[in-house]
């Protein structure tokens, strides 16, 4: 029986995180997701998880039969899951919006609210019905919450590896949701048949054993083809060649007539073999063509598809290209056409699938000319090459005369407050590195940044292009001197110049981070335009102007109150609140630092989860001896206030060049901050039930931690590290702390 019931707890953490993983996975696709994207849908599904919680914990108090009733929400998630991941493929033609189209924060936030309730909902509600459970088989009351709090941390640390290196590179969604709704069911069969046979539980052990033999048979029948429908409902009217998923990203082919079009997470990042001809000439060559002799080019991401095939037009001596999706180079492989078997098999070409800053980090080698192709920094991994830190690591490569460039969205006709707060971050940023930056304008804005000076007359280049004989089909004299003329250079500095006040870009400060969600979301929802400004002016200064008057609000209402509701509950919505933001810093940082390295990533969160699982069961083996529940809780609000105090500057102190000897430091901070939030959840839960007013209080406290985690997911991400900064972010996190552990009464 204690088997059994454990194999069910430990199955809602391990199913909670496959579920939300898969379906941010299907929503990126669908919604081309950023970093804000990636923000509304985790908070929709965790606040929606608390309310799930927080309506569960007075009826999970009263029901006869818990056990039935955590069977019928196992019996509804994996019912309902491959309909949230059809609904999701499709919403696009319900919304009326076509493949390819771009669509508002607005529509995403209410599309992805409605998909998850009932998936939310139903996990959430497992929580309270799963302390019940423990509470009546095993007469621990006070150490229910806490135990179930561990295994449902034990089971995110088993489904984090699992996912990542064994079902999303094996398997579709359907068949990994298929999987998980079979596991379900067998943990909902089993639970039945611990309580004696009633109808109630006859009936659903019968409806869970139909339902399994019918996954079953959808597994290795027809599931498939519902996979191959989907698909092709949400790319409605393309020809759909490949559809495959690689720990970095989902890959798309389509083809239409002999053109294949590449997508990566649903956005079209490579068209052959007729690519974007205009582009990848003005790109490449006003870039090339303004060094006298580029023989040794450092080519980060995005060079496969035409980019490439014009580089190599000139003598070279070599060509390093990172480009970290293997996956991606080998369906391009896999569907030949001459451009890209010309640029693919260049003598003078070294693939390396490796993060690009990384590499540039580590190479040894210098370059005559390093060429970043990227979309503007619209994610926290993408802000990473265009932050104070990586332009010092570029400058670090290149030779005497060499030059780095990279592009930016731009507009011949009229710049956009937002476009022009993006173009002038960067642009200040690159400024505070290299002596000598020039900007090409145009509907994309090319960068050039050299320690020596530019010369990038449309004389000069134009001189050079017939020198080199290099045969162009847009990158005519005419174009070169139209693109180059002064005027529309002097039109754009003076366009920049206006915004002195914009923040620059760093790794601990990705400023560029909010301008490119501000630029995006003028596109698709400018009605928010207002709060994005009202964010843009956020200050330290005023966030604790904010916490003052909180606080002091707080505190009165205390003051009048014999239970301790308020300062428990606002405690553990604080400690959520603080945990999900440090460990989106320490991933965020590590990134930073280190690169893209996926599997460090994913062990960041497995010390995390590892540190709440063995703090929770700490504190579970010793509260029945804790005499004085109170002053225990004072000291571990206190120890994560200074966790908070020392963990900014701490990941601050060491200088880059040789941070990879502290790299341990990283999972030492996530291993702490999860054992010490493991600890106090189990203690809130003992302080609420003592208190004679509060009998249910497992799934209250713990929708007050997922509350906490929601604010977090989207303040944290938007509003503090990209504009106040990590170092800030964090003396705001132990600021709120205090606040906490002031308001507490005993």
């Amino acid at each position: 029986m204690k088997k059994r019931i454990i194999l069910a707890l430990i199955l809602m953490g391990f199913t909670s995180l496959i579920v939300q993983i898969v379906l941010v996975r299907e929503f990126l696709i669908t919604f081309y997701g950023n970093e804000l994207i990636i923000g509304i849908i985790l908070a929709n599904w965790i606040i929606l998880e608390a309310l799930g919680s927080g309506l569960s914990s007075r009826p999970s108090l009263k029901v006869k039969n818990p056990l039935v009733i955590y069977a019928l929400l196992q019996l509804g998630i994996c019912l309902y899951l491959p309909c949230a991941i059809y609904i999701i493929r499709i919403i696009k033609n319900i919304l009326n919006v076509t493949a390819g189209e771009g669509i508002g924060i607005l529509p995403v936030f209410f599309a992805s609210f409605a998909i998850l309730a009932p998936l939310s909902i139903f996990d959430g509600s497992q929580f309270p019905f799963g302390c019940r459970i423990w509470s009546d088989h095993f007469k621990k009351r006070l150490e229910s919450a806490g135990k179930v709090y561990i295994l449902e941390a034990l089971g995110f640390i088993i489904a984090g590896p699992i996912f990542t290196y064994l079902l999303i590179t094996r398997l579709h969604s359907f068949e990994i949701a298929f999987i998980l709704g079979l596991v379900n069911l067998i943990s909902a069969a089993l639970l039945l048949t611990i309580s004696r046979r009633r109808f109630a539980e006859k009936t659903l052990l019968t409806l869970v054993s139909i339902v399994a033999s019918l996954y079953i048979f959808a597994f290795f029948g027809p599931l498939n083809k519902i996979h191959d429908y989907s698909i092709a409902r949400q790319w409605k009217g393309l020809k759909i060649l490949e559809y495959r998923n690689s720990i970095y990203a989902n890959l798309l082919v389509t083809q239409a007539e002999r053109q294949y079009t590449f997508y990566s997470d649903g956005v079209p990042i490579i068209n052959l073999p007729v690519p974007n001809i205009s582009f990848n000439e003005e790109f490449a060559h006003f870039v090339l063509l303004s060094h006298k002799d580029p023989r040794e080019i450092l080519l980060l991401s995005g060079g496969a598809g035409g980019l490439i095939n014009e580089i190599i037009k000139y003598p070279l001596r070599k060509i390093d290209y990172a480009e970290l999706d293997p996956l991606l180079i080998k369906l391009i492989k896999k569907y030949p056409t001459q451009i890209s078997e010309d640029e693919l098999n260049n003598p003078y070409l070294n693939i390396k699938h490796i993060d690009g800053r990384r590499f540039a980090r580590i190479t040894k080698s210098n370059y005559d000319v390093i060429i970043t192709n990227l979309p503007h920094p619209s994610t926290l991994q993408l802000n990473r090459f265009y932050t104070r830190e990586f332009f010092r690591i570029a400058k670090s490569k290149l030779k005497k005369n060499g030059i780095f460039s990279f592009h930016l969205p731009g507009s011949l006709s009229y710049i956009s407050q937002e476009l022009r707060n993006l173009n002038a971050s960067i642009l200040k940023t690159l400024e505070e590195e290299f002596n000598y930056v020039e900007v090409i304008p145009g509907d994309f804005n090319i960068y050039l940044a050299s320690k020596q000076p530019l010369d990038i007359s449309s004389d000069r280049l134009i001189e050079r292009i017939k020198q080199s004989r290099i045969k162009t089909k847009s990158l005519s004299p005419q174009y070169i001197k139209l693109r180059l003329n002064h005027y529309w250079m002097d039109w754009f500095d003076s366009s920049i110049e206006t915004d002195s006040a914009v923040r620059e870009n760093e790794d601990l400060l990705p400023s560029g981070v909010f301008y490119s969600i501000d630029y995006w979301n003028s596109l698709f929802n400018p009605k928010l335009k207002l709060l994005f400004e009202f964010i843009d002016k956020l200050n330290i200064k005023f966030l604790f102007l904010f916490l003052g008057l909180l606080g002091a609000g707080l505190l009165w209402l205390q003051k009048n109150r014999s239970d301790k509701k308020l300062s428990i509950g606002f405690a553990i919505g604080t400690t959520g609140f603080v945990g999900m933001s440090l460990e989106l810093i320490l991933i965020f940082s590590f990134q930073s630092y280190y690169g893209y390295v996926f599997h460090y990533l994913a062990l960041l969160t497995t010390a995390f989860m590892a540190g709440l699982t063995l703090g929770g069961w700490q504190m579970t083996q010793k509260l029945s001896k804790i005499k004085d529940d109170l002053s225990y809780f004072k000291k571990l609000e206190s120890l994560i206030t200074g966790l908070c105090l020392i963990t900014a500057p701490l990941l601050m102190h060491f200088d880059r060049s040789y941070l990879w000897q502290f790299s341990f430091i990283f999972f030492i901070i996530a291993g702490i901050s999860g054992f010490l939030i493991g600890l106090e959840f189990p203690l809130a839960n003992k302080i609420w039930l003592n208190d004679r007013k509060l009998k249910h209080a497992a799934g209250i406290l713990y929708s007050f931690d997922l509350c906490g985690a929601w604010l977090a997911s989207l303040f944290a991400s938007l509003a503090l590290v990209p504009v106040i900064g990590v170092l800030n972010t964090c003396f705001f996190l132990a600021a709120l702390k205090i606040i906490s552990l002031l308001i507490i009464k005993g």
